[in-house]
C-alpha cells in the first residue's frame, strides 16, 4: 500500500486557521463599532431634511444634502 504524500499539508492548515481567527476578531470589532453608531439624532438637535448637519453649515450645504439644487443669482 502506498502512502498518500500529496495534499495541502500542515502549513496550509495553519494559514487557514490564522485567517479564520483574524476574520473572527475583525468581525467582532466591527460589531462593537456598529453598536456605537447612533441610529437617531439626539433630542432637540436641529434637522435639515432628515439629515443632521454640523454647526456652521450654510444654506447651500442643507440644500445639497436634501437633493435640492441651489439657485444662483446668475442662473437666470
Amino acid at each position: 500500500m502506498r502512502d498518500f504524500t500529496g495534499g495541502p499539508g500542515f502549513m496550509a492548515f495553519v494559514f487557514t486557521f490564522a485567517v479564520v481567527i483574524a476574520a473572527t476578531l475583525l468581525f467582532r470589532s466591527l460589531g462593537k463599532h456598529l453598536r456605537k453608531v447612533r441610529t437617531s439624532p439626539p433630542e432637540g438637535a436641529p434637522q435639515a431634511g432628515g439629515v443632521v448637519l454640523p454647526a456652521g453649515s450654510s444654506t447651500e450645504d442643507r440644500e445639497r444634502s436634501s437633493g435640492v439644487v441651489a439657485q444662483e443669482p446668475d442662473d437666470g
